[in-house]
């Protein structure tokens, strides 16, 4: 939370009394900007705000950072806010980016710094920006800036003053002036956040800072032409600050308002961050007013919670006497308690809501300290008015299922949740299901031995070192099961030599311990030659299918089983048609699956057609098993011959639904979801 300087100014206050008053006439070195293009689908964008965090504790008062969300990453999905702006994308235009993040530092060109070395540009990988700022702020500037920005608490007014002064020689006859309006504390979505440790919320959002919000002088500034030695310019800007930038809320307490002066509309020469000040209301008192998760977490099984949240005055001399706390469960309706008990300054009071019934499986609490209809006080530095609890797992209660198969096939690309399963992914990685049409180029299908469209991928390509995503399945009842397993296929390769791993876990009391099945791990669990170039995506005979024991379950009425992909950085895993059986005769497959099935038409009606593609004279069975786990339907179709096969099934008895439909073919099973009408 950034520091506030608070001048109490009366309304008549005028920056045309001020002549000459804020810039300094003594010849300074040149001040760093570094304008990082960004975007929160960015997965090293974090990373990169990370080393721009350290220039700046480094150089406090020679370096600024403006973040620009532009481009493809920043491009927000459904319901993701919108923090891009009308002049990210000229101002990256002219940068020859190459890939995300880069930054320019001063929109100068760095030789041999270039990302792009077909058409080198100022944009530069993030390894270089140190480097940069330091060759900056080294050199002698011959110009001064400064800036001085009040805000009027009541009407939303910025007055920005800007003030140079030329202090040598050889500035070009005509310049530009620029000023930027940022915004800190915007909460938001991140992708690997986990590389910024300390901008990652508890409830796995992400505090955005140096967000840019508008330039006033345009998009690439106001002409200034007095730039001989010992000239002097004066500018005065107005903006009258919205409540909201593509819907993405204005915070007064939270901008800051950076000048800087340009040869054109690329080489910066220097810059400087502006003071801030504040026009207050009459019989208005500033205040800070913080909250603090302080929700006792439910254990996995437990159904209810109990919100509860710390508020702090965090103002010395002024008394909260009266302020709104609430909360939303899982971005629903807000539940408000008024406190009239006062809260003196530097004090901290815990407010406590009735119990809750949680009906997810994921689950977050928000809470939110205000001054809504409070005319007497006026919180302005709304980043820490709002508090999160981390996201917390609850598991149903009734089982779902006593087998259960998933094929991954009935989901668009790039779907992170999963049927009847809890996905534990506490840092945001990239875990998804994906089809070849989700990857530019790719002709083999993603499925099992392509034989099949879809697999569930986990990006350990993209997955920091020690990070971990799950697929926790809910309660299965294994109480009738007498040859309990679990059978599913897979593909991997290291990028080198890294251990990236998985692993296959039950539990019987709720997830308060875990046994591990299986677990492979690196060249282990590899299925193909390591792939350094790049992503690696599976071909036919890169798959593997393991089958796992689950015996020691048998007779367990709440099983649960969790699929653990813990990350080394290597390269990508893939998971495809997991089937939770009960079945002695599904044998350990350690070989390239050369059966094939279809079914159509899907959804379907009366008929449905099974078509087979068998590899040799097989004997086919078929078990339809409906959402409870109950088989509703099975036939054993006796041998068939190689070749192409095509068998009609009745299912006009059966009930809308989904199902699923298990094809035995000799003793490779072959799992397709089945949806009647």
């Amino acid at each position: 939370m950034k520091k506030l300087f608070l001048s109490f100014l009366t309304v008549i206050a005028s920056f045309s009394m001020i002549a000459q008053t804020i810039v300094s006439t003594t010849a300074e070195n040149r001040n760093a900007i570094l304008e990082e293009f960004t975007g929160i689908h960015c997965t090293y964008c974090p990373d990169g705000h990370l080393i721009s965090n350290n220039i700046q504790t480094a150089n406090p008062n020679d370096y600024f950072a403006i973040n620009i969300h532009v481009g493809s990453f920043a491009t927000p999905a459904a319901g993701e806010p919108d923090f891009r702006t009308s002049f990210g994308t000229a101002i990256e235009a002219q940068t020859s980016l190459a890939g995300y993040p880069a930054g320019t530092v001063n929109r100068h060109l760095f030789s041999g710094w270039s990302q792009s070395t077909t058409t080198p540009g100022t944009a530069m990988s993030r390894s270089h920006w140190a480097d940069a700022v330091d060759t900056v702020i080294s050199k002698p500037s011959y110009v001064n800036i400064a800036a001085a920005t009040t805000i009027n608490l009541s009407t939303r007014e910025m007055t920005v003053l800007v003030e140079g002064y030329f202090t040598g020689t050889g500035a070009p006859s005509s310049m530009k002036l620029n000023v930027a309006v940022s915004q800190n504390n915007v909460t938001g979505p991140q992708t690997g956040g986990s590389s910024n440790p300390s901008q990652v919320m508890p409830s796995g959002l992400y505090n955005h800072m140096h967000m840019l919000r508008h330039l006033i002088t345009g998009q690439f500034g106001a002409q200034i032409d007095t730039t001989s030695q010992s000239t002097f310019f004066s500018r005065t800007y107005t903006w009258q600050i919205p409540a909201n930038i593509n819907g993405v809320p204005v915070s007064l307490g939270n901008l800051e308002v950076i000048a800087f002066i340009a040869e054109n509309t690329q080489e910066i020469v220097t810059g400087n961050i502006s003071s801030m000040n504040y026009v207050i209301p009459a019989g208005v008192s500033i205040i800070d007013m913080q909250a603090t998760d302080n929700t006792t977490i439910p254990a996995m099984c437990d159904n209810t919670v109990v919100p509860s949240v710390t508020i702090k005055n965090n103002t010395s001399n002024v008394i909260a006497d009266t302020f709104y706390v609430q909360y939303t469960y899982n971005g629903g309706t807000p539940v408000v308690q008024q406190v009239t008990t006062p809260l003196l300054g530097g004090n901290t009071t815990t407010v406590t809501f009735p119990a809750i019934s949680l009906s997810a499986a994921s689950n977050t609490i928000e809470y939110n300290v205000n001054l809504t209809n409070v005319t007497h006080l006026l919180d302005i530095l709304t980043g820490n008015n709002i508090s999160a609890t981390p996201v917390f797992l609850v598991m149903p209660a009734t089982p779902f299922a006593t087998i259960y198969t998933e094929d991954f096939e009935s989901y668009a690309d790039y779907t992170a949740e999963i049927d009847n399963s809890i996905i534990v992914n506490p840092t945001q990685e990239p875990a998804f299901t994906l089809t070849k049409a989700g990857v530019s180029g790719l002709t083999t299908d993603l499925g099992a031995y392509a034989a099949s469209l879809s697999s569930y991928l986990v990006n350990f390509y993209n997955i920091n070192t020690g990070n971990t995503v799950q697929i926790m399945f809910h309660k299965l009842n294994f109480a009738s099961n007498t040859a309990s397993g679990v059978k599913f296929d897979y593909a991997y390769a290291q990028y080198s030599n890294e251990d990236d791993r998985l692993q296959v876990l039950a539990s019987e009391d709720c997830g308060a311990t875990w046994t591990t099945l299986w677990d492979k791990a690196g060249a282990d669990l590899a299925t193909s030659p390591a792939v350094s170039s790049g992503n690696f995506f599976p071909e036919a005979n890169h798959w593997a299918t393991a089958n796992v024991d689950m015996s020691a379950f048998n007779g367990k009425s709440e099983v649960i089983l969790s699929f653990k992909a813990i990350s080394a950085y290597g390269n990508n895993l893939y998971i495809d048609n997991i089937n939770i059986y009960n079945n002695t005769n599904i044998g350990i497959q350690t070989s390239v699956e050369t059966n094939a099935a279809s079914i159509y038409p899907n959804p379907a009606n009366e008929q449905l057609n099974l078509s087979l593609e068998l590899a040799e004279n097989a004997n086919v069975t078929y078990v339809i098993i409906n959402s409870l786990g109950q088989t509703v339907a099975n036939e054993n179709l006796g041998l068939m011959v190689a070749g192409a096969q095509n068998q009609s099934i009745n299912v006009a008895e059966l009930a809308q639904g989904l199902y699923t439909i298990q094809i035995q073919i000799n003793n490779q099973t072959i799992t397709k979801k089945l949806t009647i009408n």
